[in-house]
């Protein structure tokens, strides 16, 4: 069986799932947030956003939405799904059946991977479409904002968004890992919620470990303007991380057939 069919038959089996309910849910999360949060007064006075958004509209709203899209969002919809989607095979009682399939478990491990990697990207794209429809309907609710002021800058906004995916590399393959070795969903969820938040605190609070080294919070690190020396270094550290991890996981995946 090629590697194509493989990923044909994960993708079939996903269409009853609700992973793509929750990729489009979480995606829209943050354009409504911005839609509320920024406005032309607040309190009665004007907006400080005002003088921001006069002088580069676009590349504004969408650098903010992005901002807080991998500090938060990002990695917990990355924690759900990969809990999500192993739960297919578990909650079907079907993995038998799939290692019984005549494929190698090399394209098998790799056919749910790529998936699980393709509705990360998913939710990107869609965040990204989302919060421009958010910025045209901002417009339309505050005509102080000047969005035509200059145009979105295409290349930098897919710089940005490259280097967002990058530094989540490591956290979804560990994620992805931990959601294909134990049948219980709570134990990976309740893993990766709680490193990540121990994440945070060690980043913007009581610092325990180097931050560049903690992946858990790879993808908001990379957005703290001190830290922007060392963005290519985490980046390099997220893929790095995410091979070794990602091989660790195929060799605990080959010698557990039966689960």
């Amino acid at each position: 069986m090629s590697l194509a069919i493989s990923l044909r038959s994960e993708f079939l089996k996903t269409k009853r799932s609700p992973s793509w309910i929750l990729t489009l849910v979480m995606a829209a999360f943050v354009p409504l947030f911005m839609l509320l949060v920024i406005k032309e007064s607040h309190d009665g006075h004007l907006s400080d956003d005002i003088a921001k958004i006069s002088k580069e509209g676009w590349n504004f709203y969408f650098y903010q939405g992005i901002g807080m899209i991998s500090f938060l969002f990002l990695p917990m919809f990355v924690i759900l799904i990969s809990t999500l989607l192993p739960q297919i095979e578990y909650r079907n009682h079907t993995w038998k059946q799939v290692f019984a399939s005549p494929q190698s478990l090399g394209k098998l491990y790799l056919s749910k991977f790529l998936v699980f990697q393709f509705f990360i990207l998913v939710f990107l794209i869609a965040s990204l479409l989302l919060i421009g429809i958010s910025c045209v309907f901002s417009g339309m609710l505050n005509p102080k904002f000047n969005y035509n002021s200059h145009a979105l800058d295409w290349q930098k906004l897919l710089a940005i968004t490259s280097k967002t995916y990058i530094a989540i590399l490591a956290l979804s393959t560990i994620q992805f890992w931990m959601g294909l070795r134990f049948k219980s969903f709570l134990l990976p969820m309740g893993v990766g919620v709680l490193c990540y938040i121990l994440g945070i605190i060690n980043m913007v609070g009581y610092h325990v470990v180097d931050a560049d080294k903690y992946f858990y919070t790879f993808s908001g690190f990379i957005f703290i303007k001190q830290n922007a020396a060392k963005v290519p270094y985490v980046l390099w550290s997220s893929a790095a991380y995410a091979t070794v991890i990602l091989l660790l996981g195929f060799l605990d995946f080959s010698r557990a057939k039966e689960r």
